[in-house]
């Protein structure tokens, strides 16, 4: 079956800038316009300062990855979108925004993409009971709509994303992680929603014999997706609008760090990882880990695991027919790795 990527080139490496709304058909730019119309209704509140707090997150313009995984992976099993794709949409945005919510409390981060955290703008008692809301309501809106399968999905996707983000603070206390390791984090924290996003928007069209590809298909993304973040964070100038050098700072054992630290003696990791402990109290050593990980190539190491992860998610993708939703989902593919966004 013929492989049309329209110029995007499986062996480009990350060097490539793509933009989410660059190879989205005008059918999904119109499903997403609905979306973020139901999206935003579903979580209207009785309280005010939960409004102006829900308003604050909507306006921060996030790229709603996970919906548009949601809408292509549906478009793609050539089948009419139904009202459960927008409530599946809605669903992994909800689990998705409680998640970073939450994630900003647990790593005291006062920004987000740019703008102040909801724990910075307010305090980390309001975003609390703000993530809280929104699992709620995602619980709320699948039960609405008898949709119990889903139910039970995302009840072990929030179990699976907790126990990703508790074995990640874990060892950034024993600061042990090994490439394994690393990959088991970066699942249970990103991949696995991404593939579930995928999945749920086979079979919101009623194309369950295409879930598991899709499934599949998200996780391969959703792992390149978050190497991508981390590969970022040892950047100068970090491109996706987080403070470099954070995860340095927060002890955050990452797939450069990991790979470099594997090409150098035991005297030099020592130093290194001295440096990644006291980080938060010494910003210089951020340029000394950053300057050790790319001259030990753990960039390009990184990178060229992600590339992997996206060639098998490009294959996956080629067994389907052919459409401009498959071909939306090819550059999507590439969008993981080449955004700077």
């Amino acid at each position: 079956m013929k492989d049309n990527t329209d110029g995007y080139n499986k062996n480009s490496g990350i060097s490539e800038v793509l933009y989410l709304n660059d190879f989205i058909g005008n059918d999904t730019k119109e499903q997403l316009k609905k979306f973020e119309i139901f999206f935003r209704d579903s979580l209207s509140s009785d309280s005010d300062l939960l409004n102006r707090i829900l308003k604050y997150i909507f306006d921060q313009q996030s790229k709603r990855m996970r919906p548009v995984c949601v809408f292509l992976s549906a478009a793609a099993t050539l089948k009419p979108i139904t009202e459960f794709t927008y409530v599946a949409a809605a669903v992994v945005e909800m689990l998705h925004t409680a998640s970073i919510v939450h994630d900003d409390v647990i790593d005291r981060s006062e920004q987000r993409r740019g703008n102040k955290s909801i724990n910075a703008e307010w305090s980390s008692k309001i975003a609390v009971l703000t993530g809280d809301y929104l699992l709620s309501n995602m619980l709320v809106l699948t039960a609405k709509h008898k949709m119990f399968d889903i139910i039970d999905a995302m009840a072990n996707l929030t179990c699976e994303m907790s126990l990703g983000e508790m074995i990640q603070t874990e060892k950034s206390v024993d600061m042990d992680t090994s490439e394994e390791v690393y990959y088991e984090i970066i699942k249970k924290k990103t991949a696995i929603l991404i593939g579930a996003s995928m999945k749920f928007g086979a079979k919101s069209t009623g194309a369950d014999e295409l879930a598991q590809l899709m499934y599949e298909t998200g996780e391969n993304i959703g792992m390149a997706f978050q190497i991508k973040d981390d590969i970022a964070d040892f950047e100068k100038t970090n491109l996706l609008g987080k403070p470099a050098g954070n995860d340095i700072v927060e002890r955050k054992i990452t797939l450069p760090l990991i790979y470099a630290l594997k090409q150098c003696g035991e005297k030099d990791r020592k130093h290194i990882l001295k440096c990644v402990k006291e980080a938060d109290t010494n910003r210089k050593n951020v340029q000394t880990v950053r300057n050790f990980v790319i001259e030990n190539r753990g960039i390009e190491y990184a990178a060229k695991v992600a590339q992997n992860y996206i060639s098998k998610a490009v294959s996956l993708i080629s067994t389907l027919e052919d459409s401009a939703a498959k071909q939306s989902l090819i550059k999507l593919s590439y969008y993981a790795i080449n955004r700077t966004k």
